[in-house]
């Protein structure tokens, strides 16, 4: 099937509304005539954009004689924030106790009261009051390179943790109940500490295909089967690592299935690495369903534009009570998968912000997925507000490296929140081209407002992929022994 091509010079977000069935739009028109009425760039708008795009340094992450992966160098803190109930921090004891046994003092931290998040703070400002700047990570200078966040997004914002993510490893947690706490907790210990493993040393991939959907026709195409089947040279993603690959692409990504991939009713169990790619169902900020569905998995069930129904996505609810997803990575790529702000990250350039919620949220598949009664998954990476084809696609051209480079570290074992670096990496590098364009237009040049208004959304895209979870967890690859074929 040939690869389609989307319209001329415009974004292609991967959601859909839920009472229409439509897809979501891209960047709105009417936000980009305020680039039009710029002054060479001179605008409250440019100067916001210039002042995001500081993020231009060219070595992340901790400082060279540090290995991120043994937690007695890189270290691992807690962030608590200021409305967390002492109920919530004694559920979450057993991780606590077991990440201060691996790290010990002085590199296990407990942030919280006069040492923790202050409302308005940047991380910027957070890392000062430590003494610590925004820079490549010295563990020992106060702030270790892991920090689990607890706290819902209204109280840490998102770009709070987005910022921090820049160098340290960060992860997010949170809950309705301190039950669900205390059920993550006692999961992540248990997976680490068992002898045996509940996940096999496979990784199953996830993708829609709609023949009336431009977007995930170009999903499948660039991302999904390149993944699995590999390109020219490339050989399919995990051949190093030595994982086997499961493919449910097009018409086999059919919401039985992923029930099935979540039951371990799939060849060889439960997969340690599930990748799933896609639209996430979207609400209006005033429809009550929005905090339950907002982000569910559209399917291929799905039979096309105008209609989505009970049957056709997976959300929460959805989940098995039999699940087994114990020790598993879920990897989801889809509008919403991970959360939402409660303004429009790429509606800002307008002069009235679009709200999309009451208040930013986690969304609630993944919290879900993290506290399941059997045991629940290490953690999910996931996006926060609309997902782009920016992640995969430069121009007509698709660029997966990224994907593949997470995959990869994750296979071989590396601690998510290293794991991830390469999003920080690419985000940091559009950062830098979107100030570069602000500067030429400061020099007199004129910018295609519908080119810098790209520029922003791709920067903004790649800033917006989150941890939800410890970003401390790995799978444990040295003890999955290879499936037989």
């Amino acid at each position: 099937m040939p690869t389609p091509e989307p319209a001329p010079g415009m974004p292609i977000p991967f959601g859909i509304f839920a009472d229409t069935g439509r897809p979501l739009a891209g960047i709105d028109e009417s936000a980009l005539e305020v680039f039009f009425k710029s002054d060479g760039g001179e605008t409250a708008i440019s100067r916001e954009l210039e002042a995001k795009a500081d993020a231009s340094h060219a070595n992340f992450g901790a400082i060279g004689d540090v290995d991120p992966n043994r937690l007695e160098e890189a270290g691992w803190a807690v962030l608590f924030g200021p409305g967390v109930d002492r109920s919530i921090r004694e559920a979450l004891q057993p991780l606590l106790d077991h990440r201060r046994a691996q790290a010990g003092d002085p590199l296990f931290k407990v942030f919280e009261g006069a040492s923790g998040f202050q409302p308005g703070e940047s991380a910027a400002e957070w890392l000062a009051r430590q003494k610590v700047r925004m820079d490549v990570v010295d563990p020992l200078l106060g702030v270790p390179f892991y920090v689990m966040i607890v706290a819902p997004p209204h109280e840490i914002p998102y770009e709070f943790q987005y910022a921090l993510d820049l160098y340290w490893g960060v992860g997010r947690l949170w809950f309705e109940t301190a039950a669900e706490f205390r059920q993550y907790a006692d999961s992540v210990v248990r997976y680490e500490t068992m002898a045996q493993v509940p996940t096999t040393r496979q990784m199953a991939v996830f993708a829609t295909r709609h023949d009336f959907d431009q977007a995930t026709q170009l999903f499948s195409a660039e991302v999904a089967e390149p993944l699995v089947n590999g390109s020219g040279a490339i050989a399919p993603v995990g051949v190093r690592q030595k994982f086997a690959l499961q493919s449910f692409i097009g018409d086999p990504a059919t919401k039985q299935n992923l029930h099935r991939i979540w039951t371990g009713a799939i060849p060889g169990g439960t997969p340690a690495l599930l990748f799933t790619g896609g639209h996430g169902k979207s609400f209006r900020a005033d429809d009550p369903c929005q905090a339950q569905s907002q982000g569910a998995l559209i399917c291929q069930d799905w039979p096309g534009y105008g209609k989505l129904e009970r049957d056709h996505f997976f959300d929460a609810t959805d989940l098995p009570a039999n699940g087994r997803m114990h020790g598993m990575i879920h990897f989801l790529f889809a509008c919403y998968g991970g959360g939402w702000p409660q303004f429009d990250n790429f509606n800002r350039m307008a002069e009235t912000p679009k709200e999309i919620a009451p208040k930013p949220m986690m969304a609630r598949l993944p919290q879900r997925l993290l506290s399941n009664p059997g045991g629940g998954t290490l953690a999910v990476l996931a996006h926060v507000d609309r997902a782009w084809a920016y992640s995969f696609r430069s121009g007509k051209t698709a660029q997966i490296q990224g994907f593949r480079d997470v995959i990869g570290r994750i296979m071989r074992g590396d601690r998510l929140g290293q794991a991830t670096d390469q999003f920080n990496i690419r985000w940091a590098a559009l950062s830098t081209e979107l100030a570069e364009t602000l500067e030429e237009g400061r020099l007199g040049r004129k910018i295609d407002p519908r080119s810098l208004a790209n520029q922003w959304v791709a920067r903004d895209d790649a800033r917006n992929y989150v941890v939800l979870g410890d970003p401390a967890v790995r799978l444990r690859v040295e003890v999955m022994p290879p499936l037989e074929h």
